[in-house]
């Protein structure tokens, strides 16, 4: 097992392994270069969610200052009934929550990562319309915690390999 070890973790440098709590070459920590990202405000409370969460894992200092990138989602949200009963009523739903990101570095406009990422809940629908309605905000919330980790974990990659 200890052989293993020596052999495995110097080989993660050469395959572009950088651990976020590390330091760079010029001797900052990943986890300083992602309390400089501005993270711009996302429509809707789904979108408030999302950003909510970024904050946390992107700058649980509080709003940088001075920013050198700027984070842009939009969010597009969708549900698809899967179960049916013999009335053909639906008794489960998927929620799926799907985020286009751009994180952008505010000093020359480039575009360091973008994409589209998705995140999928799925929720009872019951008899009682209100037991529905909460189990429906209940996969909002797991789906935009999803989503924005997903989207933490782009943007901490596109910081890290910054010019």
């Amino acid at each position: 097992m200890s052989l293993f070890l020596c052999l495995a973790v110097p080989s993660l440098g050469a395959c572009g392994f950088h651990p976020l709590y590390g330091q760079n070459n010029a001797g900052e920590a990943t986890s300083d270069a992602l309390s400089k990202v501005k993270i711009d405000l996302i429509e809707n409370r789904v979108g408030q969610l999302t950003r909510n969460v970024l904050l946390e894992n992107l700058t649980p200092k509080g709003s940088p200052t001075n920013a050198e990138y700027e984070l842009v989602v939009e969010l597009n949200e969708s549900t698809a009934d899967l179960g049916f009963t013999k009335q053909n009523e639906a008794t489960i739903s998927d929620y799926i929550l799907s985020g286009n990101y751009k994180l952008i570095r505010i000093s020359d406009t480039k575009t360091m990562r973008s994409g589209t990422l998705r995140a999928r809940t799925s929720f009872n629908i019951v008899q009682s319309d209100f037991a529905s309605l909460e189990a429906k905000s209940a996969a909002r919330e797991d789906a935009a915690r999803n989503l924005a980790r997903q989207i933490a974990n782009q943007v901490a990659i596109g910081v890290n390999n910054a010019d």
